[in-house]
């Protein structure tokens, strides 16, 4: 029976580049260009890489150590992404 994850490391990619995407666009309006389409080029990228297929992971290979840290690691990047948004948001209308 395959583990099921209430958050797939798919989707907490999406999470984490839209997140990065949005931070471009907030620290665009704070910081300018430069600092804009770096994290919006760094968000960019997760989105296209998100896609890792892990519903097509046979259990071995879901269970397995480097699997593990993806999926922690996956979680630090999702909600440290949604903080620095939720950061730039503070900084741009206060």
């Amino acid at each position: 029976m395959k583990k099921k994850y209430p958050i797939s490391v798919e989707r907490l990619h999406l999470i984490a580049g839209f997140s990065l995407v949005g931070s471009g666009i907030a620290v665009g309006f704070l910081d300018g260009l430069e600092m804009a389409l770096s994290w919006m080029i760094f968000g960019a990228m997760y989105i296209s890489m998100s896609d890792i297929g892990e519903a097509e992971m046979e259990e071995a290979k879901l269970r397995h150590p480097l699997h593990l840290n993806r999926r922690l690691f996956a979680y630090v990047g999702a909600i440290l992404s949604v903080f620095l948004l939720l950061f730039y948001l503070n900084q741009l209308f206060r």
